[in-house]
């Protein structure tokens, strides 16, 4: 079951948009570009275990729509 999403999304506090993504229903990360660079930051507010190749699979799939 894929429990990771992501959500393209033009937030207040960045330029352009941004690549979030979800665990369930808790906001993990965001990806968005920093001068011409991509930027991931995380928001962990507690303990969570995510599958390693189901996380780099979400950046990845985040990273070519950012790119687009």
């Amino acid at each position: 079951m894929n429990k990771l999403t992501i959500q393209i999304a033009s937030v207040p506090d960045r330029e352009g948009i941004v690549a979030e993504i979800w665990f369930l229903d808790l906001l993990v990360a965001e990806i968005y570009r920093n001068n011409e660079v991509l930027e991931l930051e995380f928001y962990f507010n507690k303990n969570i275990a995510i599958d390693l190749n189901e996380f780099m699979t979400t950046l990845e799939i985040a990273k070519r729509k950012l790119s687009m």
